[in-house]
């Protein structure tokens, strides 16, 4: 326990000398909790979109959208941390939510991001580690001259200042079909965020 404690400490120490920088958008605004925007690929491809995974079964995959034309589905960052200001911070505590509520009915879960068994998938629960929510906790990240998502899970029943566990960027995993889910330590993807 006194191993635990200390390490939450060093830490917290080493967590409040590192500045997390404003995410910003693509007219370098800040990104705000609560409002809508396109995940979109820096590079090639298209935004993000829901579908079925591989078995056809719910919930739904979060995937990268074949048409490098499609923006995908508007999404929304929310704030896990009640004393979080009103920008999102790179390095923050975050859930991601598609905001379109038509897919719900599809599935009848939330559209809450989620890892389960390494995928991205939706049927998360808002919050954070202290609501068991902790398969739902990203972390937006500079990555070279744009942004990556993280997931980055804290261990079950420890605060906000414990050590993270399992940490990985999110990326791209190609299915034997070309379809594209998103996944949990793959190649980095690589994206910016454009306000709808």
């Amino acid at each position: 326990m006194k191993i635990l404690l200390l390490s939450c400490f060093l830490y917290l120490t080493l967590f409040q000398t590192i500045k997390s920088e404003p995410v910003l958008d693509t007219n370098n605004e800040q990104v705000r909790p609560g409002y809508t925007y396109y995940i979109l690929p820096a590079g090639s491809g298209g935004g993000l979109t829901l579908s079925k995974g591989e078995n056809g079964s719910c919930p739904l995959d979060v995937f990268q959208a074949r048409n490098s034309q499609s923006v995908g589905i508007p999404l929304k960052f929310l704030m896990v941390n009640s004393s979080a200001g009103l920008v999102i911070d790179e390095n923050e505590d975050i859930n991601i939510e598609f905001a379109a509520r038509r897919y719900v009915s599809i599935c009848n879960v939330s559209t809450v991001w989620k890892i389960e068994d390494g995928i991205v998938t939706t049927g998360g629960i808002k919050g954070g580690s202290e609501n068991g929510t902790s398969t739902s906790l990203f972390t937006i990240q500079k990555y070279e001259d744009a942004y990556a998502l993280q997931y980055c899970p804290r261990a079950t029943g420890c605060s906000f200042i414990c050590p993270r566990l399992l940490c990985g960027y999110i990326g791209i995993l190609t299915a034997e079909n070309g379809s594209r889910h998103l996944a949990v330590n793959r190649p980095v993807f690589k994206i910016v965020f454009r306000k709808e």
